[in-house]
């Protein structure tokens, strides 16, 4: 009679075993070709007058500031990537 419950009870618990974790690959989050695109270079005047460099100091730090933009957005497109990837909402437990 002990032996037919542990038969019993061992065919119940082993069924909980049997669970496996399939991984499902995410999808990589495309950057936009903004992001990525080349930042123009402004033209340096041919005679640079004081007026003139000053005009292309103002151009410069104008692309500097885009440049910056583009990779504090490029820098949070990966944390979010990151965060997905680190709170494993890409897998099923089958």
């Amino acid at each position: 009679m002990i032996a037919l419950v542990g038969l019993c009870l061992l065919s119940v618990l082993s069924g909980c075993v049997s669970t496996r974790t399939v991984y499902v690959p995410a999808p990589a989050v495309q950057l936009s070709t903004e992001l990525t695109a080349d930042t123009p270079v402004p033209a340096v005047p041919d005679p640079l007058t004081w007026g003139a460099s000053l005009d292309l100091n103002t151009h410069l730090l104008s692309a500097l500031g885009q440049c910056n933009a583009d990779k504090a957005e490029i820098r949070r497109v990966e944390l979010k990537r990151a965060s997905l990837v680190a709170g494993n909402k890409n897998h099923i437990d089958k």
